[in-house]
């Protein structure tokens, strides 16, 4: 159980506005437990997402957004040749861009291992993390305030909300709860999104760049409820919420 003040999960079909995710994706979480074991992005990849070597389940909220504002620096060859030329002041030029922020965050990151060792190590690790701990960019900590050890049995007919479930469960029979407390009045906003993202990742050694090389369809539930017959999920009955582990 974790809690941060500005977090974002950049949902990467958008550009020059960053639209964050309402969860951190399995990537983002992979990067938690790199920076607990000390690891590098490429090697998390490598060594944890590439292998599937945990599961994970997620359910939380935020209390607000912010949107903050970049200027960055963008370089193409033909500005860099005026600059050469004695045409331009500088070899780039300047361009804004804005990123969605989510405040007050809390999280339950569920997080299951085949391999013993490889619990041990990271329930140890997280409690005493090599670097600082950060959900979204490394500079966006979080404060851990509970870590312990839950066994959970998977059950059907449960409800699903504030949580992420690995598929797509618009493509199949499902049923929603439109009584649930604190659903806003835009029932169009509360519909469950459906997004392709990311998993693993290729890296190029040579410009330190990296490309998606593995994609897989999730569908991201808010504040109403869902339920199908053909999904089971983990019931927590101390945090009285359901989730799906992935």
């Amino acid at each position: 159980m974790c809690s941060g003040c500005l977090n974002s999960f950049r949902q990467p079909d958008f550009h020059t506005y960053h639209k964050t995710l309402p969860l951190p994706p399995k990537t983002t979480v992979a990067g938690l437990i790199g920076s607990a074991l000390g690891m590098s992005p490429e090697k998390v990849n490598d060594e944890w997402l590439q292998n599937n070597r945990f599961c994970m389940g997620v359910v939380g909220k935020s209390n607000g957004k912010a949107s903050d504002l970049w200027q960055i620096r963008k370089y193409k060859g033909d500005h860099i040749k005026r600059y050469e030329k004695g045409n331009e002041l500088t070899p780039y030029f300047t361009a804004v861009i804005v990123r969605e922020l989510l405040y007050a965050s809390e999280f339950v990151l569920y997080l299951n291992f085949e391999n013993d060792d490889d619990f041990t190590l990271v329930f140890d690790k997280i409690q005493n993390p090599e670097w600082a701990l950060s959900l979204g960019r490394e500079d966006e900590l979080i404060l851990v305030r509970e870590v312990k050890q839950v066994e959970l049995d998977e059950k059907p007919n449960l409800y699903f909300c504030k949580t992420i479930i690995p598929a797509d469960i618009t493509s199949t029979a499902y049923d929603i709860d439109i009584t649930a407390q604190n659903i806003s009045k835009n029932l169009m906003n509360e519909a469950p999104t459906v997004l392709k993202l990311p998993v693993t990742f290729v890296y190029d050694e040579n410009n330190n760049s990296r490309e998606a090389s593995e994609f897989q369809t999730f569908t991201f539930v808010h504040n109403m409820p869902v339920t199908s017959k053909d999904i089971i999920g983990y019931f927590d009955d101390e945090l009285n919420h359901s989730f799906q582990v992935f």
